[in-house]
């Protein structure tokens, strides 16, 4: 028989708290369950920018409203990831000199687990353009502002957000429109460098401030508020003026904002179908149906001659020395477009100081609510509890009822996904805590970490 003393040596039974106990932790202090309700809104705004059938924007139809998840939620991301770097290098604290190694080093570990999930997403072909890569380079695009105090993050930005979009249609269109893995990285990808590092930030400045102070929460609400208001008056008032003053930014202009007009397309006809008289046309890909065609020639058109800015592969078609191709490029409209596009993706300096605020909105209502209303906003806090896992898990879902590359549009599939992510989420937080793929990024951070740590000296 045990002896009571012998009892009372015996180690304590680790404790392991129960469902309540979790889902109570997740809505109280320490953590910034404000953030967690921002973050689960970002990722149902993506799930309804992927999914939804949302109509056009109309007044007199409240389903339209949703349209403001396109590029909105994106944006959001980016904001969201200069706060979660804030909070993971000391939150209000500057991190120290001697800190720094081994806070670089666990970014680089969260951002490599990161960016792994986002191209085995890629992988396996799922029709939506994964944000989870270029997220992830996002840590380590940070390290070098680690030290920087928020007001000094305040000014990086700003110039950022006002010369860096006009630079970037700039270089496009002297660079005659060429594209590439890097260019789509930093320029003209939907997921753009030049967009995001400004509003990283904007999120770093704000992760170092005191985010429980009602006071902080208020401030950032009615300057997200002014942004996005002013922004959306200033984007329709410059619409309408270039519509009446270029009739061409009306009619169809082409460009990477996404403002141009389909009307006067050609319709998509069969491969067979198409006149190839005087063209190399290439067939279709599997999964891509449209057909690309260029004039015989055209890959001569660069070097060849005594001067290779005098080629022409055709005397009628008279545009292919560089001047007359810049012009082709309607240079100065693109300039115009870099600064006054409101379109999702365009990555436009109003689109950043627009969307940025609104997203500065969000953030701020979330943090004032947190407290009132947490019970009521568990789900969402649930979601964005596990933002990684839960983005993972919508975009499988959506290549299980697509197929790779597929698409859909369907109200009632989104319903159902957010409401199967809500129900998920919540049940993993009550029985099992962190989310799998945010375990498995703490653990690549961790490891990292721990190769900054000076190697044991042996005892002599």
């Amino acid at each position: 028989m045990t002896s009571p003393s012998a009892a009372a040596l015996a180690p304590a039974a680790p404790f392991t708290p129960g469902p309540r106990a979790r889902l109570g932790r997740l809505v109280s202090p320490p953590r910034l369950n404000g953030l967690d309700i921002a973050r689960g809104l970002a990722v149902l705004g993506m799930v309804t920018a992927h999914l939804g059938d949302i109509p056009p924007f109309r007044w007199s139809s409240p389903l339209s409203y949703l349209t403001i998840v396109h590029g909105n939620s994106s944006i959001l991301f980016a904001v969201l990831a200069g706060i979660s770097i804030a909070l993971l290098t000391g939150r209000e604290r500057i991190p120290r000199p001697e800190d720094l190694p081994r806070l670089r080093l666990s970014l680089v570990g969260r951002g490599a687990a990161i960016f792994a999930v986002g191209l085995a997403l890629e992988m396996t072909g799922v029709g939506i353009v994964v944000i989870l890569t270029f997220y992830g380079l996002m840590y380590v695009a940070a390290i070098p502002v680690l030290r920087l105090r928020p007001s000094r993050l305040i000014l990086c930005a700003i110039p950022l957000a006002l010369f860096g979009p006009v630079l970037v249609a700039l270089l496009e269109a002297l660079s005659l429109g060429a594209y590439g893995a890097g260019s789509s990285l930093l320029m003209v990808g939907v997921y753009r460098f030049t967009t995001w590092a400004p509003l990283m930030l904007v999120g770093m400045a704000l992760g170092r401030l005191p985010l429980t102070q009602p006071r902080v929460a208020g401030l950032i609400t009615a300057i997200g508020a002014t942004l996005a208001i002013a922004g959306t008056i200033c984007g329709a008032a410059l619409g309408s003026a270039l519509g009446f003053l270029v009739p061409e930014f009306s009619s169809g202009y082409a460009s990477s904002s996404g403002s141009s007009s389909f009307e006067d397309a050609e319709p998509m006809v069969p491969f067979e179908d198409v006149d190839g008289t005087g063209l190399l046309c290439y067939p279709p890909a599997p999964y891509d149906p449209s057909v690309y065609c260029e004039p015989e020639g055209y890959g001569q058109a660069w070097g060849t001659g005594s001067s290779s800015f005098s080629y022409s592969w055709d005397e009628d078609m008279g545009w292919s020395t560089y001047p007359d191709r810049l012009a082709e490029m309607r240079p100065f409209e693109m300039l115009v477009v870099s600064v006054t596009s409101s379109a999702p993706h365009s990555g436009s300096v109003l689109e950043t100081f627009t969307s940025g605020g609104f997203a500065l909105f969000v953030i701020g209502v979330s943090l004032l609510l947190s407290r009132p209303i947490r019970w009521v906003l568990l789900p969402v806090a649930a979601i964005g509890a596990m933002p990684l896992t839960a983005y993972t898990l919508h975009a499988l879902v959506i290549l299980a009822l697509t197929g790779p590359a597929g698409s859909l549009s369907s109200n009632l599939a989104c319903l159902l996904l957010v409401l199967g992510l809500a129900i998920a989420c919540l049940a993993w937080a009550a029985f099992l805590g962190r989310g799998p793929l945010e375990r498995a990024a703490a653990r690549s951070a961790a490891c990292f970490a721990a190769q900054s740590a000076p190697p044991a000296r042996p005892h002599e």
